[in-house]
């Protein structure tokens, strides 16, 4: 769930500034974050458990920074 909510929160983000989210990574990478959630809330009985957790396990600390990183600049704004 916490995966779908950043996933949607990204997304919202991409919609009001196209090139926000490239201030930090780049557009591939937000998409393919963007694409879990949408794969997780209307694609679940298609979702591999395994890749899931191989996700949570190797790349939330990875996510958590960049995150980070955006909130540092919405604050300078």
């Amino acid at each position: 769930m916490r995966l779908q909510a950043i996933g949607e929160a990204l997304k919202q983000i991409d919609k009001r500034d196209k090139n926000f989210l490239e201030k930090v990574e780049d557009r591939f990478y937000w998409s393919k974050i963007i694409k879990t959630r949408d794969l997780l809330s209307h694609h679940y009985i298609e979702i591999d458990a395994d890749i899931i957790y191989q996700i949570c396990k190797y790349k939330l600390d990875e996510l958590e920074d960049n995150v980070n990183k955006l909130l540092f600049l919405i604050s300078k704004d």
